[in-house]
């Protein structure tokens, strides 16, 4: 009789220790309504769905939760601890996240984003490919929250995301290559003061919240609402660090020639945010050198390059050496002349490196290049349609040279900012 007492006061205790632990586990669980940041295409299937579909043709299981989530623009999201650790973990295995932290994009927080356009969330800025998804206003508010943007980023964001859906831009291209091409931002005009923007020492580095999140930003849209997954659709062979955040500014007030976006076509007073595809950077060592042996040295990289034609080249000039080319009488068509009469190579090199090899495209390469049989001509390399010089950055005489991806071109994009652009800045945090 005892025993059986007992083991009726043991079934009791644990009944008793487990009705506890249950409790306290409800009283710990909460809900958070969360943003969904994946594109859906015009047909109404999200591009995660058909990237599943790609990584199970190709035996890839990585991210393991792909394309698992309800079909909603919010989700309510049960949270059982730590709620950034928890869905930052559930976006990270969904392919949401680019292996950074992100903010969650809780409802509130959109609410907020959306406040820096005067758009409805569900105009239609473009459709981006490799995958065809939406961007719409409230897709890229989604994304802006979980890169850390600030609602006043939002108008160049929207006009970045017009930009790189033009065709000429080669979004697709970019975004599937096994080259290392990324978008990359360039923003000019007063906006780069008023938003925060860093046109100074280290613009294309870290430690500003605009250059960072802002670039961050664009990445994730492709990502998420393009469906550029890598190893799926991105096939980057090893890829570049400007993927999670390429944005620089341009610095007008030390620019001895004006601004790049009036080169563009745009006009002075413009905000404009330019995107291109940039390979790389190389830096340009100015210190103890005269204008033309820096320009020479310019022709020099740019000859020393693998291809026989490029859509594009970008000069970002340091502010001294810009203003040592100012005085001796240097503007943008006179460098641009003197480093495409120096970007030469002797036929026979080129002969072998290009015309041998196949490089040297017969649609990209002027005929009589083909015809030449004068063994002691210079050939230019490489043939290029656009060479863009602007100045940014602080002092110092490091300049840097940008090679873009031949099949894409440079696009500009005036940024359109909302009627009560002046009272967002007042409630920004920059």
């Amino acid at each position: 009789m005892r025993k059986i007492l007992f083991l009726i006061i043991l079934i009791l205790s644990a009944l008793l220790n487990l009705s506890i632990v249950l409790a306290a586990d409800q009283q710990k669980t909460s809900y958070e309504n969360v943003h969904n940041p994946a594109g859906v295409r015009i047909d109404g299937v999200y591009v995660d769905r058909l990237l599943k579909k790609s990584m199970a043709d190709m035996g890839i299981k990585e991210p393991r939760l792909a394309g698992e989530f309800p079909d909603a623009t919010v989700e309510k999201i049960a949270v059982h601890g730590d709620s950034f650790s928890e869905i930052n973990e559930l976006f990270y295995r969904r392919g949401w996240t680019d292996g950074l932290p992100i903010v969650p994009p809780t409802a509130e927080r959109v609410k907020q984003m959306l406040v820096g356009a005067d758009l409805f969330p569900d105009y239609l800025v473009a459709v981006l490919d490799p995958m065809g998804g939406q961007a719409t206003i409230e897709k890229i508010a989604v994304n802006a929250v979980m890169a850390g943007c600030e609602p006043a980023h939002m108008p160049i964001l929207i006009a970045a995301v017009e930009a790189i859906s033009k065709p000429e831009a080669d979004l697709r291209g970019v975004s599937t290559t096994t080259n290392p091409d990324i978008p990359m931002l360039i923003v000019s005009g007063p906006i780069v003061g008023q938003a925060g923007i860093n046109a100074g020492t280290n613009t294309l580095g870290r430690g500003t919240k605009a250059n960072a999140t802002i670039g961050r930003a664009l990445h994730l849209i492709i990502q998420n609402i393009g469906g550029s997954w890598t190893g799926v659709t991105d096939m980057s062979a090893i890829g570049q660090p400007g993927e999670f955040s390429m944005m620089m500014a341009e610095n007008v007030p030390a620019s001895p020639w004006g601004p790049l976006h009036v080169e563009l076509g745009f006009p002075k007073a413009a905000n404009v945010v330019i995107v291109l595809s940039a390979e790389g950077t190389h830096n340009i060592l100015g210190i103890g050198i005269s204008s033309e042996q820096f320009l020479k040295l310019v022709a020099s990289h740019i000859a020393g390059l693998d291809r026989a034609y490029r859509s594009t080249f970008l000069l970002v000039i340091a502010t001294d050496t810009a203003a040592m080319l100012a005085r001796e009488g240097w503007d943008r068509k006179k460098m641009i002349d003197f480093i495409k009469t120096h970007a030469i190579m002797p036929f026979p090199k080129y002969k072998e490196l290009f015309i041998d090899s196949g490089r040297a495209r017969r649609h990209e390469v002027p005929a009589w290049v083909f015809a030449n049989k004068d063994v002691n001509a210079m050939i230019p390399v490489p043939f290029f349609d656009h060479f863009l010089i602007m100045v940014a950055g602080g002092t110092g005489e490091k300049s840097m040279l940008i090679p873009v991806w031949s099949a894409s071109r440079p696009v500009g994009k005036e940024i359109r900012l909302p009627s009560f652009w002046e009272e967002l800045l007042q409630v920004t945090t920059n």
